[in-house]
């Protein structure tokens, strides 16, 4: 019996350090002396506490929580300006309909920015105000959209000003450290996984091979949310790929 392969690389931050705290567990559950691995594990705990403290240190950051609600706030007021601007499309006075199809023209072109990556959202926003500060400025005052189109430049911008100062220099290198530990927590795991395997070939002892078959179900466990993962964010561009374009109803 062997203990399973995992791609680490896959994982997500929050993911990744939870699947080492549960296989710590194992492990002590189980002894690391027992195991005789209590070398590779001494070795390994350093790394598995060094990636918790860049964890904490990026968790820490003011602007996460904020950035999210800003761009909930961006969303709402794309997506009112969207649908008020179609509610008039069959509206009985001519002029309303002349500016509502004008402004389903723009609207197909820059396509649902609400679905768009954050920055691309934030460079298309920006585009779509300078054509409805432009020429698209009599069709927006004729429906009363303005005060919807101040709403969704002042979240834009908002948005924008949190996403820059959370990419400071310290931020970043906050980053670039998990990551190199994550390398490191990984490398080392992978060290005590093999002396595992081979004391299961040559030793072949039931509290080794017991150990091994609860560290398989932990990593089906986390293979599997991978997996079910992966399959929702297909079937979620799937979706947004057979929507027809903002500007149609």
């Amino acid at each position: 019996m062997k203990a399973r392969s995992i791609a680490f690389g896959r994982m997500r931050n929050d993911e990744h350090f939870q699947f080492h705290v549960e296989f710590i567990e194992l492990v002590n559950r189980s002894g690391a002396d027992e195991l005789k691995i209590g070398v590779q594990f001494a070795a390994y705990m350093p790394f598995f506490h060094r990636v918790d403290e860049a964890l904490k240190k990026i968790s820490k950051s003011a602007f996460t929580e904020e950035i999210q609600k800003a761009d909930k706030r961006r969303d709402k007021a794309f997506r009112a300006l969207v649908l008020k601007q179609r509610a008039v499309l069959n509206d009985f006075r001519h002029e309303n309909q002349k500016a509502a199809q004008k402004l389903s023209i723009l609207f197909n072109t820059y396509g649902n920015l609400s679905r768009k990556p954050l920055l691309e959202q934030t460079s298309g926003i920006y585009n779509l105000m300078q054509e409805l500060r432009g020429d698209y400025a009599d069709a927006l005052r004729t429906l009363g959209l303005q005060a919807l189109a101040d709403e969704l430049e002042a979240a834009n911008n908002h948005f924008s000003m949190l996403y820059r100062k959370r990419l400071d220099e310290s931020a970043q290198k906050t980053k670039i450290v998990l990551n190199q530990e994550r390398k490191k927590l990984d490398s080392a795991y992978k060290q005590l996984i093999e002396r595992l395997n081979a004391r299961s070939i040559l030793e072949g002892e039931p509290t080794l091979y017991e150990f091994i078959d609860l560290l398989n179900t932990l990593i089906s466990k986390y293979k599997t949310l991978m997996a079910q993962r992966a399959g929702k964010a297909k079937a979620k561009r799937e979706t947004a790929a057979s929507l027809p374009p903002v500007g149609e109803s």
